[in-house]
């Protein structure tokens, strides 16, 4: 007997449907036979591709933590002055919460639940190590707030949900000038 390659495309699909599913309904109470359906495949072909729930839900959080980072540092000067890299992995971060909703709201979701693997995790945490170097530089130059790196990144994490969760909800107006005030007033929250 042949084994059934995994098409990439229906793999797409399936990842998609997840995602939008989440955002729409939350993530607990997905079953995997909607997500087929939503994805328009067959419930028995989603088992090519995952043995069960908590694999599905792992690959697609890797994946779109994976783009998540791609995209923040995509076009972060590295050799810029401190302040300037900041605000570009904010903005960048910014963009991509506009942009991929979905993913976006699956992976907080996912963050928070029993279905997160240690391997999971620790491939998110190495994936993280990005905005902690810029911590870590920032502090070492007295830039940044000399506190537990944590606090400046959930700080720093937070402007960025909240101002595009404004701006999704029409509250402010996405321009320069609302990025401007938002960095702005995050940035005195971190600086030293």
């Amino acid at each position: 007997m042949t084994m059934k390659l995994k098409d990439e495309k229906k793999l797409d699909a399936v990842i998609a449907a997840t995602c939008r599913l989440a955002a729409e309904r939350g993530l607990f109470g997905l079953t995997l036979a909607e997500i087929a359906k939503a994805a328009g495949i067959g419930t028995s072909t989603l088992y090519v591709y995952f043995a069960d729930k908590e694999a599905l839900f792992n690959e697609v959080f890797r994946r779109a933590k994976r783009d998540a980072v791609d995209f923040y540092g995509g076009e972060v000067d590295a050799t810029a002055p401190l302040k300037a890299r900041v605000r570009g992995v904010w903005a960048r971060m910014l963009d991509h919460r506009l942009r991929r909703h979905d993913e976006v709201s699956f992976m907080e979701q996912f963050v928070g639940s029993s279905f997160m693997s240690d391997e999971t995790r620790d491939y998110s945490s190495r994936l993280s190590d990005g905005l902690m170097q810029i911590v870590t530089e920032g502090q070492g130059a007295e830039l940044l707030k000399d506190v537990p790196a944590p606090f400046l990144t959930s700080l720093f994490i937070g402007s960025v949900r909240e101002t595009a969760r404004l701006i999704r909800a029409g509250a402010i107006t996405d321009t320069e000038e609302s990025r401007a005030i938002a960095f702005q007033l995050c940035w005195d929250g971190i600086r030293s």
